[in-house]
C-alpha cells in the first residue's frame, strides 16, 4: 500500500474568483464528464462520495428535475467537471468547479504513476480532492450571485423601432399559460422556461445548469432585455406565440433565432 501511494504525485492549484468553493452548499456532478464515458472508471460516483464526505449536497439530476428552490436560483449550485489531462507517462486529471456564470471558482490537479487506467485515474482524482475544503455555506451567496447573473445590461445597438413594430399586434401569454411549464425549441436545442420572478425568467437546457438566456422586462410589453449564456446582451420578444432572440453576428447585424412553443 505504501509503495502504491509513493507512486502518486500531487500538483494542486486553487483559483479563486470572488466566492470560495466552501461558500457553496450544492454541487452538480453530471452523469457524464466531457472527457469520459458515463461514470467511466467509477469517477462520477467517487467524486460524489468524496464531496458528500466534505458536507456538500450533490445533485446529479438534470436542471429540469432540481428542487424548485434551485431551479429558481441556479446560482446556488456549483458545477463540477473532471478533465483528462494525461500524458504518455502519467494518468492526470483536472478537477474544476464553476459558478452559474461559468467562472471557475476552484481548480485542482492530480496525477498518478499507476499505469492501469481505472486505478490510475481513481488515484489521480483522489489526489485532486486532497485540498478541497469542507462546505461552509455562505448565507449571502445566493442573493449576490443571482443579482450578478440577471443584472440589467445595456443592449447592443439595434433598430428597436423595427422590433417594436413587429411586436405591435403580438398577443401576450395568458395567465393560465404562464402557470404551466413551457418548453421551446429552435429545432436544434430544447429549452424550458423558468419564471424567476414577475419581471424576469430564464431559458434552460436539460443538459446544462447554466441558463441559455436570461430575460428581463422592459417598459414595452413582451419585449425583453436578454443576456445570453456567453454574456452578450441583446433583445428578445414574443412573436406569434414564439420567443424570438436577436442574435448578434460578426458583421454587426442581427439574425432572428425563433423558439417555437412545444
Amino acid at each position: 500500500m505504501k509503495k502504491i501511494i509513493s507512486l502518486s504525485l500531487l500538483f494542486s492549484l486553487t483559483l479563486l474568483y470572488g466566492q470560495k468553493l466552501s461558500d457553496y452548499e450544492y454541487v452538480y456532478v453530471p452523469a457524464k464528464f466531457k472527457d469520459y464515458e458515463t461514470n467511466q472508471y467509477n469517477l462520477n460516483n467517487l467524486l460524489k462520495k468524496a464531496l458528500e464526505s466534505k458536507k456538500y449536497k450533490v445533485i446529479q439530476e438534470e436542471m429540469a428535475n432540481w428542487p424548485s428552490e434551485l431551479r429558481q436560483n441556479p446560482c446556488k449550485v456549483l458545477n463540477a467537471e473532471l478533465l483528462n489531462d494525461s500524458n504518455m507517462f502519467r494518468n492526470r486529471v483536472k478537477l474544476q468547479f464553476s459558478d452559474c456564470q461559468k467562472k471557475v471558482v476552484s481548480e485542482t490537479k492530480g496525477n498518478s504513476m499507476l499505469k492501469e487506467f481505472d486505478l490510475g485515474f481513481q488515484d489521480a482524482l483522489k489526489q485532486s480532492l486532497a485540498t478541497i475544503p469542507a462546505s461552509m455555506p455562505d448565507p449571502n451567496l445566493a442573493s449576490s450571485n443571482i443579482k450578478e447573473t440577471i443584472k440589467e445590461a445595456v443592449p447592443l445597438p439595434i433598430d428597436q423601432k423595427v422590433v417594436l413594430e413587429e411586436k405591435k399586434d403580438t398577443p401576450s401569454p395568458t395567465v393560465s399559460e404562464t402557470k404551466k411549464a413551457e418548453s421551446y425549441t429552435n429545432g436544434k436545442v430544447n429549452l424550458q422556461k423558468i419564471q424567476i420572478s414577475k419581471d424576469q425568467f430564464i431559458l434552460v437546457s436539460s443538459s446544462s445548469s447554466v441558463p441559455f438566456a436570461t430575460f428581463k422586462n422592459t417598459t414595452k410589453a413582451d419585449v425583453y432585455r436578454v443576456t445570453l449564456e456567453n454574456g452578450i446582451s441583446t433583445l428578445g420578444y414574443y412573436e406569434n406565440g414564439n420567443l424570438v432572440i436577436e442574435i448578434p453576428i460578426n458583421d454587426g447585424n442581427y439574425k432572428k433565432e425563433v423558439f417555437t412553443a412545444k
